[in-house]
């Protein structure tokens, strides 16, 4: 049967978690035909092995394997390719699903023809083994955003706890990969090319602290979030001044904080770009950025990636 719904999740050494998310997995309600395709982004630990495991034991698991590290932006993208389903399913797999996460977003984007529908996670303190994630209540809070590039430059949402159309997926090309991670580039690029947008406050996994998240270096989530919006800027020229007006100033926003975690930038320059960008009195070009870029490139402690091919 084609798979209505493909959850695409990229896996580095998440052996730990991965036998628990995957029983929250199956516990999905619903009936809704559905496959899975992890991507082994160079597991140290037992991930692929477990990885293996379920794939020869569940005929909708694929696992697709690889002899570079290149990070989850990378990965994201390869498993995207890979997958065959209308509907993208995009969670961290080191969490706990609510048993009816997936027939909530699909019921919903169906509901609303919407391309893409975002949910939001807790966080507790119990142990994975103990976590207990409970049923989305059907009384919800929705909003629907037709311009979702507007919506994306507001309050953030860089959580994996996504449904979205694949076909929207591959227009926007998927992740950034000239970004090591995922969370800042997605929703971005997708809203582009996306007709509506459903923000909702469903509780759609519960997140163990399992201490492996990459966004807990602040210096590396400013660098990549000062590229994704830099890129950005750069790729889309036509957009109105007052979008282009946001982008520029979440550049200087996330070059702010990456000062305050200890990137050496020169404090006058960056202070006067940042009180005119919030007044908008600066030209939103993406060139006068560029000088940051290479200071950024001199930092030991940030990774880079370039493309691979596997």
């Amino acid at each position: 049967m084609q798979p209505e719904v493909s959850f695409v999740l990229p896996v580095y050494n998440k052996g730990n978690a991965l036998p628990y998310f995957f029983a929250s997995l199956l516990a999905q309600t619903g009936d809704i035909p559905f496959e899975v395709v992890f991507v082994d982004d160079v597991s140290t630990d037992n991930s692929l092995e477990i990885l293996d495991e379920l794939s020869a034991k569940h005929d909708f698991v694929r696992v697709i394997s690889n002899t570079v590290n290149a990070g989850p932006s990378i990965r994201l993208n390869q498993g995207a390719e890979a997958a065959t389903g209308k509907y993208l399913a995009l969670f961290d797999c080191d969490e706990i699903l609510a048993p009816n996460a997936l027939e909530m977003l699909l019921s919903l984007a169906k509901q609303h023809d919407a391309d893409m529908v975002h949910g939001h996670c807790l966080k507790t303190s119990e142990p994975i083994e103990n976590v207990v994630a409970h049923p989305i209540d059907q009384d919800l809070k929705v909003s629907s955003h037709e311009n979702p590039l507007e919506r994306i430059l507001g309050r953030g949402m860089v959580r994996m706890t996504w449904l979205i159309r694949r076909d929207v997926f591959i227009a926007a090309g998927g992740c950034d990969e000239k970004v090591f991670v995922q969370d800042e580039s997605l929703p971005l690029r997708l809203s582009i090319h996306a007709k509506r947008l459903l923000d909702t406050d469903m509780i759609l996994t519960m997140v163990p602290d399992m201490g492996s998240h990459l966004s807990s270096n602040k210096l590396q989530q400013n660098h990549d979030r000062f590229l994704v919006y830099l890129h950005f800027l750069k790729a889309h020229p036509e957009l109105p001044r007052e979008m282009r007006m946001k982008l520029y100033q979440k550049c200087v926003s996330a070059l702010k904080k990456a000062r305050r975690d200890g990137a050496p930038f020169p404090p006058i320059p960056l202070f006067l770009r940042y009180v005119m960008g919030k007044l908008g009195l600066i030209d939103p070009d993406p060139v006068m950025l560029e000088s940051y870029r290479s200071i950024f490139q001199q930092l030991s402690n940030i990774r880079r990636i370039e493309k691979v091919n596997s």
